[in-house]
């Protein structure tokens, strides 16, 4: 992989599920060394720069600045600080630069040091196969790559972006982010529209951390067919889009595409040329981890020590008796309001993401009272699963 050696130091945007700590946790692991330390990277095309988290900068032995006290932010991007000069080594290449230098939140634990946005490497012919969890630097496109669907990528942008043609001669943009393990995320309005052309598809509840929105709980549910322009994906999670890559995108804003969404294709980028070569695979879609309970338990806000659960309705957790707000205080004999100290308990996606059938007791609290349930998880988002869902 090349890596150009200028780069763009503004303030960092950037996606990170809630809570990561390594399990289940997708990502595009890219082997790197910085001043000849190994250090655990990701390629994250929905961050522009090269970004160390601050543990990782101190594992790592590197000085850093601390984030402007008065630096003026656009929506979606964070503050952040600049290390000192290093030596990052990416396979075969190796270059003098500097990190971006960005906090999360301390009860998110995770053993990424940091993130290798699209902008040092733009200039690159990338195949990017999220399904073999790969990023390939190739010499020229293959010459089969060139019969696929052709969408422009737009160059003036930090952040990986494909432009789709429609009918009425608007081109709309696609969010590319590498760096977000779910499907497809459409625009509030749009989600509505396709709710309201499904109105029988099952639904989930998914948490996790963005940097710039903060925690985000959003539904999801399964598309068995979604156009954007020319390009159609078959089976496929989607969602609603984040305030984050609403803000990032360039207008008019089509979707967002996440790992999972690039799982459904064969994927070329030509950055130096601006051309990315899409094809939509027809085979079978791998399983899709997501809450088989249909639920989730989140801290009321950023201060709160409590975990109160979010429900979808029609859920297993509705249908043993959960309801929204109420707290949760253990799972089997695992002490769950230890969650910010006790290392064991995050993520708690781990436990509503287990196979199908399997059995959970959890002991809640609601208004004082203290009960338990017990609630067999079962899939929700799967082609197998979905009814009523017809093409859009």
């Amino acid at each position: 992989m090349h890596l150009k050696t200028t780069m763009a130091w503004a303030a960092v945007g950037f996606s990170c599920l809630w809570p990561a700590d390594g399990r289940g946790d997708e990502r595009l692991w890219v082997q790197a060394k910085i001043n000849g330390q190994p250090a655990r990277l990701c390629f994250d095309t929905g961050t522009g720069d090269l970004v160390l988290l601050r543990a990782g900068a101190r594992r790592l032995g590197l000085k850093f600045t601390e984030p402007p006290t008065n630096a003026v932010l656009s929506s979606g991007e964070i503050p952040s600080g600049t290390t000192e000069a290093c030596v990052l080594s990416v396979r075969e290449t190796t270059i003098r630069t500097r990190f971006r230098v960005a906090d999360l939140p301390a009860f998110l634990r995770t053993d990424m040091d940091g993130l290798i946005g699209w902008q040092p490497v733009r200039e690159n012919i990338l195949r990017i196969d999220a399904e073999k969890g790969t990023v390939t630097t190739l010499a020229k496109v293959p010459k089969a790559a060139r019969e696929w669907i052709r969408l422009p990528v737009n160059k003036n942008s930090a952040y990986l972006q494909l432009e789709v043609p429609h009918d009425d001669g608007v081109s709309a943009s696609i969010f590319v982010d590498t760096g977000w393990t779910q499907g497809v995320a459409l625009p509030e309005d749009k989600w509505r529209e396709w709710k309201a052309a499904h109105p029988l598809e099952p639904l989930t509840l998914k948490a996790f951390f963005m940097p710039g929105a903060g925690l985000v709980v959003k539904e999801e549910a399964w598309a068995r067919q979604l156009s954007m322009g020319p390009l159609t994906l078959t089976n496929v999670p989607v969602t609603e889009a984040t305030s984050v890559h609403v803000a990032l995108a360039a207008a008019p804003y089509e979707a967002s595409l996440g790992l999972a969404g690039l799982k459904r294709l064969d994927f070329i980028v030509d950055g130096e040329q601006g051309v990315a070569y899409v094809r939509p695979r027809k085979r079978p879609a791998s399983p899709y981890e997501h809450s088989r309970l249909g639920a989730v338990f989140v801290p009321r806000d950023s201060l709160s020590d409590e975990l109160v659960a979010r429900i979808e309705p029609g859920s297993p957790a509705e249908e043993v008796g959960i309801r929204n707000d109420d707290v949760l205080l253990r799972i089997g004999d695992l002490d769950v309001t230890k969650w910010r100290t006790d290392p064991k308990v995050l993520p708690l996606s781990r436990f509503w993401e287990l196979p199908a059938g399997t059995r959970l007791d959890l002991m809640l609290r609601r208004s004082g009272d203290v009960f338990r349930v017990k609630v067999t998880l079962r899939d929700i988002l799967s082609a197998k699963n979905a009814r009523g869902n017809t093409p859009n």
